[in-house]
């Protein structure tokens, strides 16, 4: 048996898996302290630079609902390859786009590849591992996609100061064909001809109608999505508040920004340490409420603009440090109660995810108030949302996280 040759194939399946994880905060964070420049270069009267989010949510989801339908047909690596380089084609796009409209819809097809991106990402390390070793390549993952959330805003900064807005978009396809490269190179093909099959919309569709029956799995994906959802709306009106209102140069904006999000992947791993103790559906009975007291504190702050700048980077490093609480527990949850469509499952809720992240980041890119008053409006209203729906959620006693 060549070990050698089999360790050299788990490396390369965990780098790729991380690159391609990496690669969705590098999409959206990565541009954050450029919205204003951008806004003020190539905007026109009624276009908002806050919109090109909005395409990037809907892209995604667009993205994974359609990937659902074929992606046991075609292997992995393949999709993987046309994808990043659409993907790496659109930034190049994005980067000479002469106005919003034009931006918007190279961001929309941008973020369709990066959904099916992400879906065959998760699908290599589910042919490739079994058991824990799926857990802890996940793990991974996420890690250093918390890393790149905090890493992304900082460099857009510097690539904002030295070489202007597009060239927050020039490195985005420097960095895809680059990670583009290393998979044609060296992921193999973990899918093989036999073990493909042809699935269909309708089967999909099916699948979905039977999860979303399934008030378990239903109430789990709808308050991860909230969870989503908020963190999106920060993403659209978080840049507006830091720079417009409250005067902050650029680079400053990245520094609070990276900090917000350094506070999200703290709590993921501090959510992992509580899980040797306590119940995903226990930590959630604690996190949904808080959410709720969190978002309410935002919109007072907003409302009232209280303590300046800190205040409102303060209230909104609570809520976003909450995500970290939500999402993963409510993963576990209701991929658990899933079952045998736990595949459906994955997909759905990303779907879900994306299209509750959309309608949050529609709603404040379309009202674009500086003050911060409709952006913790919506999280407030997702937070409110997500705890109508924990008394839903069944204890699961087969849940055990080590």
């Amino acid at each position: 048996m060549d070990t050698s040759g089999q360790s050299t194939s788990t490396r390369s399946i965990v780098i790729a898996t991380c690159f391609l994880m990496a690669l969705g905060p590098a999409t959206v964070d990565l541009s954050l302290p450029a919205l204003p420049a951008m806004q003020q270069r190539i905007g026109l009267d009624g276009q908002r630079v806050e919109w090109t989010l909005t395409a990037v949510l809907l892209g995604m989801a667009v993205g994974q609902f359609l990937i659902g339908a074929v992606a046991d047909a075609f292997g992995r690596k393949r999709p993987i390859i046309v994808s990043l380089s659409v993907f790496a084609v659109a930034a190049v796009a994005c980067a000479l786009s002469p106005d919003l409209t034009v931006l918007s819809l190279a961001r929309f097809v941008q973020a369709l590849g990066l959904g099916v991106a992400v879906v065959m990402a998760r699908s290599v390390v589910a042919d490739a591992f079994v058991g824990r070793d799926i857990a802890r390549v996940f793990s991974t993952a996420i890690m250093v996609a918390g890393v790149a959330t905090v890493i992304a805003p900082l460099a857009g900064g510097q690539l904002l100061a030295h070489f202007g807005w597009p060239s927050v978009f020039w490195a985005m396809a420097i960095f895809s064909v680059a990670g583009l490269l290393c998979i044609l190179l060296w992921l193999p093909e973990t899918l093989p001809r036999q073990r493909r099959t042809r699935t269909g919309i309708a089967h999909v569709l099916s699948a979905y109608a039977a999860l979303l029956r399934n008030p378990t799995y239903a109430g789990c994906a709808v308050i991860a999505s909230c969870a989503a959802a908020s963190q999106f709306a920060y993403n659209t009106g978080a840049t507006a508040i830091l720079i417009e209102h409250h005067g902050l140069s650029p680079s400053t904006c990245s520094l609070y920004l990276a900090a917000i999000a350094l506070s999200m992947a703290i709590c993921s791993q501090l959510n992992g340490f509580l899980l040797r103790w306590l119940p995903p559906s226990k930590i959630l009975s604690f996190a949904v409420p808080a959410t709720v007291l969190a978002g309410g504190a935002t919109l007072a702050i907003a409302s009232g603009d209280l303590g300046g700048v800190n205040g409102i980077a303060i209230a909104l490093l609570f809520d976003i440090a909450l995500v970290g609480f939500i999402i993963p527990n409510a993963l576990a949850i209701g991929m658990t109660s899933a079952g045998a469509h736990a595949g459906a499952g994955s997909a759905l809720i990303g779907v879900l995810m994306f299209a509750f992240g959309t309608v949050g980041s529609a709603v404040v890119g379309a009202a674009h108030d500086p003050s911060g008053r409709w952006m913790a409006g919506v999280i407030c209203a997702w937070a409110c949302i997500a705890l109508l729906l924990t008394p839903r959620i069944r204890r699961p006693h087969s849940i055990a996280l080590a």
